[in-house]
Parts: C-alpha cells; structure tokens; sequence
C-alpha cells in the first residue's frame, strides 16, 4: 500500500491563551514559522514488577503507563515585531507606553502566566497537532557574529488534544504578518556595565523560570505546572580581551545593572528596538584560557540579583519598541 511522503519546509506554530488551563484554543492568536520544534507527547511505560515470566524466554508478563507528558523546545527567528506573545508569557508581565513607535517593557511576574495552546503544522502534511496546556519553563535569545537572533523556548504541556487521533488536526493556515523586521547582528550595540562597554562576539540572554510538572493519583497528567524553585536570569557574552577591567571586577565581586541594545537604525514609526536589561548584575563566571596563537577571549556570564519590587528591580526586563498597539500582540 503506498504512503504519503511529508516533509518538513513550511512547518509553523501557532498560539493561543487559553481561558482555562489545558482546554484547548483552536484558532491561533500568532503563528510564526519554525526554525526547529521538538514538542512530543511523552508517554512514559514500565515493566510490571512482578517475577512472572512467560516459558523459557524470560520475557516479563505485561506493563503499564505511568504518565502521559508533553515536552520539547522551539526555536524562532527574534524579530522586533512578533515576539511579544512570547516574552510576556516567559517573564510574566508587560506594560505598554505609546509613542512613534510605542514601547513595550516585559518584567517578572507570576509565571505561569495562564496555559498556552500550541498548534504544531508538520511541514507539508495534511494535519497539524495540538498540545494544550504548554508553558514556557526557559527562554534563551541569542545572537552571534554573522547572524539572526533567535528565540528558543523549553516547555512543559499537559496532553495533547487531536480530534482525530494522534497527530490528527486538520492542517492550520499561516498568516503573514504586517511587519516582521529581523533582529541582526550588525544591530548589537556593546554591552554597559559598571560604567564600562564591551564590544560583543556573541550575545545569550537566558531567563530560567524554575516550573515543574504536577503528578498525582488519579491522573496520568499534569495540573498546572508552578514554580518549584528560584528563577534565574543570566547573560551570557565573548568578546576580546583587551581590556582587563572585566576580569578586575570579576575578583572585586563588583555589582551593577547591565543593559545590552539591538537597534536597526531607524526613525520615527519604522525604528525598532530590543533592549534586554539585568538588575544588580554579578559576574558569576569568567574564562579566558588561552589554548592557540589566535585571538584571546573571554567568555563572561552576568547573573541577575533582585532588589526591589517591580520592573527592573525585580531582577531582568526586556523593552521592545515596534508598532503594535499592545504588549501582547498578534504580529
């Protein structure tokens, strides 16, 4: 019997809030397209315990499911325009000031925010999967010389919700964006902190909200993840050394707020820019070894500490300005 060949070229991903946790939305609020998405229903089987084996073989006699999980992570191209969905739901809360164009500032909040429905296109199949109750345990967004930024999301789901069976929903449509506007490298601006600037090699900032899943009897999903333990919020840069002052402060335990801007170099309604900022920044790693005749650098990871109650000082923000009306918007 002949099979269908798909193959992955025009894989997206669209989502959506859910108004309760893990009830699936169909219809997307964003749909972006994918660099990679590695979402997969994880249905977790053992072996039963007992001794009993069949005949001679040894073969145990039967097992059971134990949980029913959906993990994974995606990777999207950072654009100035279309990533506020993503942010707000990573760090938990924004605000909008409006302008030419407005700005968006996305801070710590409660996380999870609510469930995120995330519908998976497969590339140029008939159908699309749904995993309902998705939230975003980790964040990177990085950029290296030569390169787009991209965003990169850890998540935890609670099942997913095909009407059909698996990987059964019908295929979803793509909507183009009004605006898109990719963030560069030759955007970069250097890195400030303590009153210094480093001109960067390559740039990660990565928030670590500290989720996990919620097992219990009568289930084999999860509830709602929560926090269990300390978010985290680092950057992460290289850059030449040639100038000892880092490595000085590393020593000296020195610290200050850090801010690194990306800016395509516009005006007026088309500027675009994203700024990422740490509280009370640290240096909680510096290395420099030197193994060849090339270049030395050092790689150097800022760690963000809290001090107050709300924006910056809660430990990290992220500020966008693009042109849409909202924080959280469709692109």
């Amino acid at each position: 019997m002949a099979t269908s060949s798909y193959f992955g070229r025009n894989s997206f991903v669209g989502a959506a809030l859910e108004t309760t946790y893990g009830t699936a939305v169909t219809t997307p609020t964003v749909t972006r397209p994918i660099i990679s998405c590695s979402m997969l229903r994880q249905v977790e089987k053992v072996e039963r315990g007992n001794l009993r084996v069949a005949g001679v073989a040894g073969l145990r006699k039967g097992h059971y499911v134990i949980s029913d999980k959906v993990t994974g992570g995606l990777e999207l191209e950072c654009t100035y325009d279309n990533v506020g969905f993503f942010i707000h739901h990573a760090l938990g809360a924004s605000a909008t000031a409006g302008g030419t164009p407005n700005t968006h500032t996305y801070t710590m909040g409660d996380v999870p925010v609510a469930g995120t429905t995330l519908r998976l296109q497969r590339g140029t199949s008939d159908y699309s999967e749904t995993f309902e109750g998705v939230v975003f345990n980790t964040m990177t967004m990085s950029c290296a010389a030569g390169e787009v930024m991209t965003l990169s999301l850890d998540m935890i789901g609670e099942t997913s919700s095909d009407t059909e069976g698996a990987r059964g929903d019908t295929a979803l449509s793509f909507t183009d964006p009004t605006y898109e506007n990719l963030v560069l490298h030759q955007h970069a601006g250097d890195l400030s902190w303590n009153s210094q600037t480093f001109n960067l090699i390559d740039f990660e900032y990565k928030l670590e909200n500290g989720l996990s899943d919620r097992m219990r009897l009568g289930s084999l999903l999860t509830k709602q993840p929560v926090q269990s333990d300390y978010r985290t919020s680092t950057v992460t840069v290289t850059f030449e050394t040639d100038d000892v002052q880092g490595y000085q402060k590393f020593i000296a335990d020195t610290v200050s707020d850090l801010s690194v801007t990306f800016d395509n170099g516009a005006s007026s309604g088309d500027e675009r820019e994203l700024k990422f900022e740490l509280n009370a920044a640290y240096i909680e790693s510096y290395t420099d070894e030197i193994s060849e005749t090339g270049l030395v650098t050092a790689s150097v990871t800022f760690k963000a500490q809290g001090d107050g109650t709300s924006a910056l000082a809660l430990g990290t923000q992220i500020s966008v300005k693009n042109q849409n009306s909202t924080a959280v918007h469709n692109g």
